[in-house]
């Protein structure tokens, strides 16, 4: 019995363990619907029109494959100019890459078509520091090629039409970038990216709304990466730390739980 114990003890979580990674899983939970929401956010006719210009973005292949470029443009030094002083870098100065965004994305949306581009490229750039900000603090060595592609992951999760998509296609999404080439990531990631480059532009090239637009969007963005970093950073240090398997495990259990009554039948 005391064999079993100690058996089963060694491929489980420990109990903080656990509560980081429900803690990680339920922010993968909440990353979920991310430009319906946004559309809610901006709010009242500027979201109609905002999900107006989306079913146009989906229909069009060839402006897609402009936001696509926009954003393998942006991602592709993203990370070399993102890390650069980072760990000289104040933690008290993180809180002003929010205000920056913001101001950005209100400048982008008054300027329309003309201020996407610089509006993209600036906010993708800072949305990347405070992803590697956030690996660093995580323990992650961001001198390594494994850090990299680590943060540059971040932009392809729930970066789409997901809202059927369970925790554990985060999990997925990671087994499919595996071992991949870094410019058949950067493609892959890019497509996936720029899919939200172009529904954030329908959202905030609504006429008259689209400076406020373009400052909620930038704001609202800057959180969802933040926060989907913080899950992904969190399950790789656990996976460090305890193995992938005995994470895959623990997120098994925690995502389809077993009721007290089996125990007890048992």
């Amino acid at each position: 019995m005391g064999e079993t114990n100690t058996a089963l003890s060694a491929i489980e979580l420990d109990d903080a363990g656990r509560r980081e990674l429900a803690a990680a899983l339920a922010r993968l939970e909440r990353g979920r619907g991310l430009i319906v929401r946004l559309a809610d956010l901006v709010g009242g006719a500027v979201g109609m029109a905002g999900r107006f210009g989306l079913r146009k973005i989906g229909m069009n292949r060839q402006v897609q494959g402009k936001f696509s470029g926009i954003a393998q443009a942006a991602l592709a030094r993203a990370y070399d100019v993102a890390i650069i002083g980072l760990d000289r870098s104040p933690p008290e100065r993180a809180g002003l890459t929010q205000l920056a965004v913001i101001a950005s994305g209100a400048t982008s949306g008054m300027a329309g078509l003309a201020g996407f581009l610089p509006d993209a490229t600036f906010t993708t750039l800072a949305i990347m520091r405070e992803i590697a900000r956030i690996a660093a603090a995580q323990g992650e060595d961001l001198s390594t090629d494994d850090a990299r592609r680590a943060c540059l992951e971040v932009f392809a999760f729930r970066s789409a039409a997901d809202e059927d998509e369970s925790e554990l296609g985060y999990f997925s999404a990671r087994l499919v970038f595996q071992g991949r080439p870094f410019t058949m990531l950067l493609s892959e990631v890019a497509a996936r990216y720029g899919v939200v480059l172009g529904e954030k532009f329908s959202l905030q090239a609504v006429p008259i709304a689209g400076a406020v637009a373009g400052a909620a969007l930038n704001g609202a963005f800057l959180a969802h990466y933040r926060n989907l970093a913080l899950a992904h950073f969190t399950i790789r240090r656990l996976e460090r730390l305890h193995g992938r398997d005995i994470v895959r495990a623990a997120t098994d259990a925690i995502a389809n739980p077993v009721p007290d009554a089996a125990f007890s039948a048992a």
